[in-house]
């Protein structure tokens, strides 16, 4: 049995039930429907009431002062990070370069038109 059949012979059950349904009961189950939904409309009501959509659809109480000053912050850091990052990266290449220039080299090294070439190696 399928998933189709199945609902079918819900449906059937349900409907012959109805068929022998007192009048004391249906109009219990007509007042208790009515009541639920006046009281659904209701909630939905207030919960609308506090919040205006904007026109674009987006809750603008995401955008307050609060997190505008916190996403600001935020990227300041992040941008504060980066720049600490390839400060540290340009003193590394520094002191490379103060060590190969501050290595015992013979004066006749500095004087050589192929230190360039050694200093590449």
């Amino acid at each position: 049995m399928n998933e189709s059949e199945f609902g079918n012979k819900i449906v059937h059950v349900l409907d012959h039930g109805l068929d022998n349904i007192e009048q004391n009961t249906l109009n219990r189950l007509q007042s208790a429907r009515k009541t639920s939904l006046e009281n659904y409309h209701v909630v939905e009501t207030l919960a609308t009431a506090g919040s205006s959509p904007s026109i674009r659809g987006i809750d603008s109480s995401y955008f307050n002062a609060r997190n505008l000053i916190s996403l600001i912050a935020l990227l300041l850091v992040l941008a504060g990070v980066s720049y600490w990052q390839t400060l540290q990266n340009g003193d590394e290449y520094d002191e490379i370069d103060i060590l190969l220039l501050a290595d015992d080299l013979p004066i006749n090294a500095y004087l050589d038109n192929e230190l360039d070439v050694w200093l590449d190696s």
